[in-house]
């Protein structure tokens, strides 16, 4: 093991490709680190270099959740014909016993945050891992937003609407006009009018106030890619993978007078219940064909032997 490696506390993914490679002596691609989180084997996390926004809250169980009664539709108000009930604090569903309860202010984080695969994270992996495998682009989308885990806390990645190119008179949404215009050749009063429609979009955004007076307005994230983030593996994490590759079934203890005694009793009580003498004569063969039933056959003098013994264990019970 690389001496630097105790000393890491995350590794790339390319790092951590290389390493399990080299401890298990087998080629492990970018590819197989994105498959085998996607199939939960490994944790992946994000470094969010530049810090990002986000809403924090923690895992509750179903037990712990007020749920009310839907009865009409959200947009229409029409009585539904089969009401149905819904978290009353709009909690987000994660298995039958668990679920997420988040809060409402915004707050800032940073560092090293884990991936829960249970929101947009996991179509962003999905992704990567179509581009390393097939080409094709995971267009998919998901309701639950991105969802991130530091110890006990939850988070989920908000954006600025200002940052949201579609946003029409944002920030992103100059940056999307500024690059339309220097890519086509438009005339100079094409330009002015493109400029006064945002300058007029950028008015409402605003809501009539100066920039640095607005409130931030956020909306959750569509994916990893809306921050500035890297994806890594921490380094407890990766040797935690390893060693459960190379785990061994525990060793199986000898079995205790007693305990040996208990399995005669119980043998000799079966016995009876199905009329099977133990002393009587032929009795093992009949049983050595039995054994080879269940496809785990036992030899005629073996049986013999753990026959003789089912009498004294029953008297040595009885006492």
């Amino acid at each position: 093991m690389s001496k630097l490696f105790k000393l890491k506390e995350w590794l790339t993914l390319e790092e951590a490709a290389n390493h399990i490679s080299n401890v298990l002596g087998e080629p492990v691609t970018l590819a197989d680190i994105y498959r085998l989180a996607l199939d939960k084997h490994i944790t992946l996390s994000a470094n969010f270099i530049n810090g990002a926004q986000a809403i924090t809250g923690k895992f509750v169980k179903t037990e712990d959740i007020e749920f009310k009664e839907v009865k009409n539709h959200f947009f229409t108000d029409e009585k539904l014909e089969q009401p149905f009930s819904m978290p009353a604090n709009y909690e987000t569903y994660v298995s039958e016993d668990l679920w997420i309860s988040l809060g409402s202010k915004i707050v800032s984080i940073r560092g090293i945050w884990d991936l829960t695969m249970i929101g947009s994270e996991a179509l962003d992996i999905e992704h990567y891992y179509q581009q390393e495998t097939s080409g094709l682009e995971v267009t998919l989308t998901c309701l639950e937003g991105t969802c991130l885990r530091q110890g006990n806390v939850i988070c989920q990645l908000q954006t600025d609407y200002d940052d949201n190119e579609y946003q029409e008179g944002s920030k992103a949404a100059k940056k999307k006009l500024d690059h339309y215009i220097a890519n086509n050749n438009l005339t100079d009063d094409q330009i002015e009018n493109l400029r006064s429609e945002y300058q007029a979009e950028r008015k409402k955004f605003l809501g009539g106030k100066r920039e640095f007076e607005r409130v931030p307005t956020y909306f959750p994230s569509g994916g990893l890619d809306e921050h500035d983030y890297v994806l890594v593996v921490k380094t407890n994490e990766v040797t935690r993978f390893i060693q459960s590759l190379e785990e061994t079934p525990p060793e199986v203890k000898p079995l205790t007078s007693k305990e040996r005694n208990s399995l005669l009793v119980l043998l000799g009580a079966v016995c009876k219940n199905a009329d099977i003498d133990p002393s009587q004569r032929g009795i093992a063969t009949s049983l050595v064909a039995m054994t080879e039933l269940v496809g785990a056959p036992l030899t005629d003098d073996t049986i013999r032997k753990i026959l003789n013994q089912i009498e004294p264990a029953i008297e040595s019970r009885s006492k």
